[in-house]
């Protein structure tokens, strides 16, 4: 019978659903900055320089709200059209925001909007002097450009945390085990 030798290897295992900080820190960070820089900065900073857009008189052409059903839930959205000319070339829109507008389950905001805006109204109308094609009733930022970002935000600032607090918790977990190896040492 022949006897092996076998050596004693410690093999250092994770429990099941303790991820490492540091690796899920970098992951939000990485993940998060490149989802504000794409996602959420851009409509922030299009929403900003639209008031400084010059305007022009236009006129409401159409007045109406949209309404239709996904998931179970009825959606509201006012469709205002307006048209407008810039050097001499005629435009029409529906944008009453700069940027993409809200869905909302709720017809009250809808109906308050097309009251604002009747058929026939005189308005001013902002455009992007680059883009003419691209106006709006109303400048500025919105609400929904700021949640925007401040979601895409936090998911890079929750990264930096975690990577921080992963950092520190390495760095005791090696000043614990430097002190015990110098207290084991004969001095």
């Amino acid at each position: 019978m022949l006897k092996c030798k076998q050596k004693k290897m410690r093999i250092r295992t994770r429990t099941p659903g303790n991820a490492n900080p540091i690796t899920l820190g970098i992951l939000f960070a990485v993940v998060g900055g490149i989802t504000f820089f794409v996602w959420g900065l851009p409509p922030l900073k299009y929403s900003n320089t639209s008031k400084s857009w010059p305007s022009v008189p236009g006129t409401i052409t159409k007045s109406e709200i949209d309404i239709w059903r996904t998931d179970g839930k009825t959606h509201y959205q006012p469709k205002i059209v307006y048209a407008y000319t810039v050097d001499g070339k005629k435009y029409s829109s529906s944008k009453i925001t700069v940027g993409d507008p809200p869905l909302d389950n709720n017809i009250t905001p809808a109906k308050r909007l097309q009251q604002e805006y009747p058929v026939d109204k005189t308005v001013d109308v902002w455009y992007d002097p680059e883009v003419p094609a691209s106006s709006a009733l109303k400048t500025g930022i919105k609400t929904n450009d700021l949640v925007l970002a401040a979601i895409t935000g936090l998911f890079f600032i929750v990264g930096l945390f975690v990577l921080y607090s992963g950092l520190k918790a390495k760095r005791r977990a090696a000043e614990v085990k430097n002190a015990g190896i110098n207290q084991q040492e004969p001095g």
